[in-house]
Order: C-alpha cells, then sequence, then structure tokens
C-alpha cells in the first residue's frame, strides 16, 4: 500500500492516514510506503502518525518505508532522530520494490539446508 502525504501534515492529516492505513492492517505482514515527496511542513501530530503507523505494522510483522521523502521532511526527520528508525529510499518505486528484495531474501533463507547438529 502506497499513502501520499499532503504538503502539510497535521492533526487532520494524520487521522486520515491512519483511516486509510486500515484495510493495510488487517492483512498478515502489511507492507506501507509512505510517499513524502510533496511535504513542505510537518508537526508533531505527523510524527506521532508516523510511529503510530509503525508500531501497528510491526505488530503484524509488516514493515513501513519512507520514500522520495523532500527536504523539508528530511531536515525534521533528521532533527527527531527519526531517519535512524525507518528505512528510506529516493522513490517510491524503490521502497515498494525493497519489499520484493526482501521476501526473496526470506525465502531463500527458508529454503537454504540448516547444518547438522552432531
Amino acid at each position: 500500500m502506497v499513502i501520499k502525504l499532503s504538503e502539510y501534515v497535521s492533526a487532520k492529516e494524520a487521522r486520515s492516514f491512519m483511516r486509510a492505513l486500515q484495510p493495510e492492517l488487517r492483512r498478515d505482514r502489511p507492507r506501507v510506503v509512505v510517499d513524502m515527496s510533496a511535504v513542505k511542513d510537518m508537526d508533531t501530530a505527523a510524527l506521532d502518525m508516523l510511529l503510530e503507523c509503525m508500531s501497528q505494522v510491526a505488530r503484524r510483522d509488516g514493515a513501513v518505508k519512507l520514500a522520495g521523502i523532500s527536504p523539508q521532511a528530511a531536515t525534521v526527520l533528521e532533527l527527531t532522530r527519526m531517519d535512524q528508525i525507518f528505512e528510506m529510499f529516493p522513490t517510491v518505486s524503490e521502497a515498494a520494490s525493497s519489499f520484493k528484495v526482501a521476501q526473496m531474501d526470506t525465502l531463500s533463507d527458508e529454503a537454504s539446508p540448516q547444518p547438522a547438529v552432531a
């Protein structure tokens, strides 16, 4: 699921975001890409929204990835150190593709024979 944020992310936008997220949260291992390319300003509600999104998705063994991060959003994420907890990608397509790569890695690990224990 890709959710594109608007220019100004406030409490109202955060509520809309969380409503849009609900169908994805019903799935096993939800995959969410947050398109931040248009973001010019974010308040604390936006930061709380991202953390809540990550928390809810993680409970279902999923992942949230940020994409196309505008310079303004990048500054806020760096100042709050949230850039350390989210995977970030230059584009939405790269973020979406990273899910496929991660899935392939998981499948490869599961298919690999385990060494025998003596």
